[in-house]
């Protein structure tokens, strides 16, 4: 049987932790969440070339929900025709779930208003979290996981995967900052909550057998 190792379990402790920090340094009010973000956009927001900006634009329009639905829908058919209904449960939760019905909740929750800067896309509801970074933690993190698992007497390959799928992760991320409609410490929720959400569901779908 696959277990999660204690490195991961750390990992996830130190997320969670990070959420919970950040969620009450938001709702709080803190001076220091200020100072975090006003830091990041300072390093983030910087003029870019016009091509460079509509490459942007689209990586973070690849995030929203249509195509991230269709993307999973997709994902979870083929999984199914391979018949592994296991990994197509734990994306359709992680994703379809989590990153959609859970991220609302907290958002309408904390209801923390958007940037009011330069927005360079549409944005609607609330900041905190960034849905796009904890959609990005979850549908492909899932697919980290789901491949990892078929790669696993190919190290090489497991490896690329993971590192490629994790930088589109944090790129994802760091476009909502650039765009303008989140603050830095809205993604780094986004990520971590992700996180913690990702290695709890794969804990619980893999407690009686190793397949995703």
């Amino acid at each position: 049987m696959t277990t999660i190792s204690k490195l991961r379990w750390r990992c996830t402790w130190g997320a969670g932790i990070l959420f919970l920090l950040d969620l009450f340094g938001v709702t709080m009010q803190q001076n220091w969440v200020k100072i975090i973000d006003q830091a990041i956009i300072h390093l983030v927001r910087h003029p870019l070339p016009h091509s460079l900006t509509q490459l942007i634009i689209a990586i973070t329009n690849s995030g929203n929900p249509r195509p991230v639905t269709w993307v999973t829908l997709l994902l979870v058919a083929a999984l199914a025709i391979l018949r592994r209904y296991r990994g197509a449960l734990f994306l359709t939760v992680n994703v379809l779930i989590w990153a959609g019905i859970g991220n609302s909740l907290i958002k309408h929750l904390v209801q923390r208003p958007r940037p009011t800067v330069d927005r360079l896309v549409a944005a609607s509801s609330y900041s905190f979290p960034s849905g796009h970074s904890i959609t990005a933690m979850l549908l492909w993190g899932s697919v980290i996981v789901l491949l990892g698992w078929s790669l696993r007497r190919h190290h090489n390959w497991r490896w690329g995967v993971t590192l490629l799928m994790s930088c589109w992760i944090v790129i994802i991320g760091l476009s909502r900052i650039y765009v303008g409609v989140h603050y830095p410490t809205d993604v780094i929720a986004g990520w971590s909550l992700g996180f913690v959400l990702l290695t709890l569901s794969q804990w619980f779908l893999t407690r009686y057998g190793d397949e995703l």
